[in-house]
């Protein structure tokens, strides 16, 4: 009963962590409001960032609630499923959660949920790619992606630029995957 109830919280976490995510992403590449896609991250975080906003402003290219929101709720998952975790364990329920680590484990939480975030739209960004290029979500997924591949592009040396292969997404993907185990 304990472990459905930690993988409920963590999967939600996740879920809604990822949701801000994008919405701070959205916000930072400008795409506008009007793109279906857009439309339904905002309408699903709505009810907590708008009235965040009004205590926290967004910077002209940060939204600062969605990523301070997201962190909160790293840490309320870290709390809920530590203090689970060890009330499941028979004679350890009267021991206290340090909180001293939290904030800092929350921060891995955080960390490792964007880096894998993108690296799951990496993913989908190429099976589209192969699948259907032209479909709505993979002009969403370029918008999204393409400044960080671009980026990538530029710094290859002109060989693998003009190469038929675009590598940029593959490097992308190892360098979030590397970054991940730094994290960890």
């Amino acid at each position: 009963m304990t472990n459905a109830l930690i993988f409920l919280i963590s999967t939600f976490a996740t879920l809604f962590c990822s949701a801000l995510f994008l919405r701070a992403w959205i916000f930072w590449r400008r795409i506008p409001y009007f793109n279906p896609y857009c439309a339904f991250i905002y309408k699903l975080t709505d009810f907590i960032v708008v009235p965040v906003r009004k205590i926290i402003p967004s910077s002209s290219n940060i939204d600062f609630p969605s990523l301070i929101i997201a962190y909160i709720i790293c840490l309320v998952q870290l709390f809920l499923t530590t203090k689970l975790a060890i009330n499941s364990i028979d004679g350890l329920s009267e021991v206290p959660v340090d909180m001293s680590i939290l904030p800092i484990a929350a921060l891995k939480i955080f960390i490792n949920g964007l880096l894998s975030m993108v690296l799951w739209l990496g993913i989908v960004y190429a099976i589209l790619s192969w699948i259907s290029p032209l479909s709505p979500f993979q002009s969403f997924l370029r918008a999204l992606l393409e400044p960080i591949l671009s980026a990538i592009r530029q710094t290859l040396p002109k060989s693998l630029q003009t190469a038929p292969i675009d590598i940029s997404l593959m490097l992308l993907m190892i360098g979030i995957i590397a970054l991940q185990m730094i994290v960890v």
